[in-house]
């Protein structure tokens, strides 16, 4: 019994001073962390904080981490201050990053989709447009209002920003049963190893999030990996949006700007194809600002009208490619670029587009192929 008590001592100074050696001057940090997410301060002791932490900082995790935050360069300033603006902590930007690594193309097996890993029913639900043409959940600044309008909600069904980004993980009603179960919501409660009221996916996500936000805002970890300009990220916006009527092509728009199509794609991946939907509306188009002057400069929009060109066909039951080939007069392989077909076989309800004649699909037929 005196063993086992002695080795309990032993233990729990020993987490204690690591804990303490471990963070070092970064208490301000995590403090301000928890702080935002209306944690306790006292939850910076936490025995699973500090392994986390540990494990975010050390090896090839912490350069995944770094790669993703280098990616999200562009993001981050928008997303910091849509956050801000709309009374959201800018610590929310960690969760972003812990969903998705700020890859609008990132997508989950369970068909969670964009930055914020936004679910088809729940992007609809809050007003995202979800098609064959587009994904608004891949759109970085529609898809940031939509998670703020959620996470605005969880707060109001939850009282604290923590209960928020937990119910963001593992959803309302489930957090809502386990607050039920174990009788409160306090962070140390739910975040308990051996109660295990909320899913360990969940326990570690919170932890994540705060390790994550740690390590960024630390220059003490930044200045080891000579990152300390990270610091200055979301300083200043360098991505805007340009209105364009639907039914022009990605290419033309690369063409006046001056940027490559590639280039022009990887900030607007809510787009399925290489040009933007057949609809009236117009779409919102985002463009690094270094090359807005050179847009306004050299984009006609009198002079692209491609929309013409087209239109949407939605596949019946015995059509084939070559029977519609056939009905509109256009060859199967304009078709199968239009629509990005690596196969011939449809499915009933598919919807096409359809290039209506081939001399005028030449130029986007060209463009498509050069992607």
């Amino acid at each position: 019994m005196q063993n086992n008590l002695a080795k309990f001592i032993f233990i729990a100074i020993f987490v204690s001073v690591s804990n303490a050696s471990f963070y070092g001057n970064q208490f301000s940090a995590v403090e301000s962390i928890l702080n935002a997410f209306d944690i306790d301060t006292s939850f910076q002791t936490d025995t699973s904080l500090f392994e986390i932490h540990n494990q975010t900082i050390s090896g090839e995790r912490w350069e995944s981490f770094v790669d993703s935050f280098e990616r999200g360069y562009v993001y981050i300033p928008i997303l910091k201050q849509m956050l801000s603006d709309a009374g959201v902590p800018q610590e929310f930007l960690y969760l972003a990053m812990a969903e998705s690594e700020f890859s609008p193309r990132a997508y989950s097996p369970k068909k969670a989709s964009g930055i914020w890993q936004i679910m088809p029913s729940t992007g609809k639900q809050l007003g995202l447009r979800i098609d064959d043409f587009i994904d608004e959940r891949r759109d970085p600044i529609k898809s940031t209002a939509a998670a703020i309008k959620y996470l605005k909600f969880l707060y109001n069904a939850t009282g604290k920003w923590y209960l928020a980004a937990m119910a963001y993980n593992c959803g309302i009603g489930r957090l809502q049963r386990a607050i039920k179960e174990a009788g409160s919501s306090d962070v140390w409660v739910l975040m308990d190893e051996q109660k295990k009221y909320i899913p360990s996916e969940t326990r570690n996500y919170i932890r994540m999030i705060i390790s994550m936000g740690v390590a960024f805002s630390d220059i003490g970890i930044l200045k080891n990996e000579e990152k300390e300009y990270f610091l200055n990220r979301g300083v200043t916006t360098t991505l805007t949006s340009i209105k364009i009527q639907g039914g022009v092509s990605l290419h033309s728009i690369a063409q006046g700007a001056g940027i490559s199509l590639n280039e022009l794609k990887q900030y607007n991946r809510q787009f399925k194809y290489d040009f933007l939907p057949f609809d009236n509306a117009e779409f919102d188009v985002y463009l690094p600002y270094e090359y807005l002057l050179s847009f306004k400069q050299n984009f006609d929009p009198k002079k692209i009208d491609f929309a013409k060109y087209f239109i949407t066909y939605k596949v019946a039951k015995g059509d084939s490619l070559y029977s519609i080939s056939r009905k509109y007069g256009v060859s199967i392989k304009s078709i199968k670029v239009a629509n990005n077909l690596k196969k011939t076989l449809l499915s009933i309800n598919q919807k096409l587009i359809i290039p209506l004649k081939d001399s005028k699909y030449a130029m986007i037929n060209n463009s498509l192929n050069g992607r």
